[in-house]
């Protein structure tokens, strides 16, 4: 395996034109973000926690609360889909408020969840009484040693601890009804609540993970923050400010890099015949605000149906010099799960004729539904293998895909590195 300097190296004087060697994908994912294009279109792995688990079979009381299987899982389920990079991912919406002693429901097969019936933030005077996060409560120390784990293991550019977002943060304390009438409502209760999140929630976690060897940044998701649930002009109001201020003080006092309201204003409007150009330009926007790299970005929304001519127009207008910005296409996360495999090749056979023929263009899929058949997967990463060699083909309609041939993963497991971790965890549940 090739140094990740090394490789990001390959990846920039590749994208520049000086294409010589195999790229890995490492190298693949940085020649498309930061030159030209790669040898092929990326294709990036995505948030897969509860789809991984699934795959290899391990038990969920076992996997969320144990950070070398939950990473281990991950690194062979996003290997044997053979995605570019890899991204290990946890329920990061869920260490904190758990650990600050929300209640929560827990399951055989599926993630902790937060129980909205019985919330942690009822009143301003409970903000007092919870008091600062106690890093060593909870899972703080398994998402402290996944920072760890993460940052060794899953070298290149999206190797990070993560964390809650102070808005989504909220939303899981309180409950996003009460959450988004303070912002428009009682401004100085927000205030409280956004100060509470961001200096006694997160900080002394973020703290727990930058003392880990290793770790040189963490990333904080904001789910709660897509449109329609935030606003553009809310998200610049409160969630921008937030990030930027968790970003300075990441920077002086812990000396890494943290990435708050990542997904904020991910245009998420589930009605097609909603879509509204001028909004989603407005959301693409103010999602760059808050992103770690400057990309064009489409995430958990209704992809499947978006005009995509519209983000290839915004790379575009948005460019620095003569380049568009690096569009990021996600698959939207049910699609994969309910469509045919000859519905995700023409899907991606689309977006590479538009996007894709000149460059800068990567795949990924936002959250993989746990039940989403993995035939779906392969297939989505063997028709952008496909079809997205450059120069791309003039006719792509022309170019035939053939159904993906992969081992079952029990097959494939055998002599892998993770493998002892992972049949042990199944052992332990037998």
């Amino acid at each position: 395996m090739a140094h990740p300097t090394l490789e990001m190296v390959h990846g920039i004087l590749y994208g520049m034109g000086l294409r010589f060697g195999q790229p890995s994908g490492t190298a693949r994912v940085i020649a498309a973000m930061m030159g030209d294009h790669a040898d092929v279109v990326p294709f990036q792995g995505p948030q897969i926690h509860d789809h991984a688990m699934t795959v290899a079979r391990v038990p969920a009381r076992k996997y969320y609360f144990d950070a070398e299987l939950l990473v281990d899982v991950q690194l062979a389920v996003d290997r044997w889909y053979g995605f570019d990079s890899v991204s290990v991912i946890p329920d990061a919406y869920n260490f904190e408020v758990e650990a600050l002693g929300a209640k929560f429901i827990y399951s055989d097969d599926a993630m902790p969840t937060v129980d909205t019936n019985d919330p942690l933030i009822k009143s301003p005077a409970d903000l007092d009484r919870i008091g600062p996060l106690d890093p060593a409560k909870g899972r703080i120390p398994m998402g402290v040693e996944l920072a760890r784990l993460v940052s060794k293991k899953a070298s290149g550019p999206f190797a990070a601890g993560f964390f809650c977002s102070p808005w989504s943060l909220l939303c899981q304390a309180m409950g996003y009804p009460k959450a988004v009438r303070a912002l428009k409502r009682d401004k100085v209760y927000a205030r409280e609540l956004f100060d509470w999140a961001e200096n006694q929630a997160l900080f002394p976690y973020l703290k727990a993970q930058s003392e880990q060897p290793g770790v040189k940044q963490s990333l904080g998701a904001d789910a709660w923050a897509a449109f329609p649930n935030l606003t553009p002009d809310l998200v610049d109001e409160w969630v921008v400010p937030s990030a930027q201020r968790l970003a300075a003080r990441g920077k002086e006092e812990l000396g890494i890099t943290v990435s708050a309201g990542l997904a904020a204003c991910d245009y998420c409007e589930e009605d097609p015949d909603k879509f509204d150009k001028e909004i989603m330009f407005r959301c693409w926007r103010t999602t760059r605000k808050t992103m770690s790299i400057d990309v064009a970005f489409s995430g958990m929304g209704r992809t499947q149906d978006w005009p995509m001519e519209w983000l290839q127009e915004f790379a575009h207008q948005e460019s620095k010099g003569k380049r568009k910005l690096p569009i990021f296409a996600s698959l939207n996360g049910r699609f994969i799960r309910d469509s045919t495999p000859a519905e995700i090749v023409d899907k991606v056979r689309e977006w590479i004729d538009i996007m894709g023929r000149d460059g800068r263009l990567l795949f990924f899929i936002a959250n993989v539904p746990a039940d989403a058949p993995p035939v779906n997967i392969h297939t989505a990463v063997h028709a952008v293998r496909t079809l997205g060699h450059y120069p791309i083909a003039s006719d792509l309609s022309a170019v035939h895909v053939e159904p993906p041939a992969f081992q079952p993963f029990d097959q494939w497991l055998k002599g892998q590195p993770e493998a002892d971790t992972i049949l042990k965890a199944r052992g332990s549940a037998a």
